[in-house]
């Protein structure tokens, strides 16, 4: 299996502005209920204070970067979980937002 990147669960009211690069991560996407969010454009439908931020890895991350991200994050919003993303065999063992 080899690590690719992690989803953070942020708590935020309205799409959350965080950093769309950090160390070997880029942000993916924002999700809230499933669906792609934005700041740049904000969705017609009502949000939840929980998002779900995708950031996808180039290399194979360290620890390390993951608490450099996650101390970034935490400069503009409370994060309550981070869960590491896989591939194995070239396949994603994780599910993309609804609209991707």
């Amino acid at each position: 299996m080899e690590w690719v990147g992690v989803d953070v669960y942020v708590i935020h009211q309205g799409v959350p502005q965080i950093p769309k690069e950090c160390g070997p991560f880029k942000l993916e996407d924002i999700s809230n209920r499933g669906a792609k969010v934005s700041a740049e454009s904000p969705p017609a439908f009502m949000l939840v204070d929980w998002h779900r931020c995708r950031y996808l890895s180039s290399a194979t991350p360290t620890d390390a970067e993951l608490s450099q991200l996650l101390g970034e994050l935490s400069k503009t919003v409370v994060w309550e979980k981070a869960q590491k993303l896989f591939r194995q065999n070239g396949e994603d063992k994780f599910s993309k937002a609804h609209d991707s």
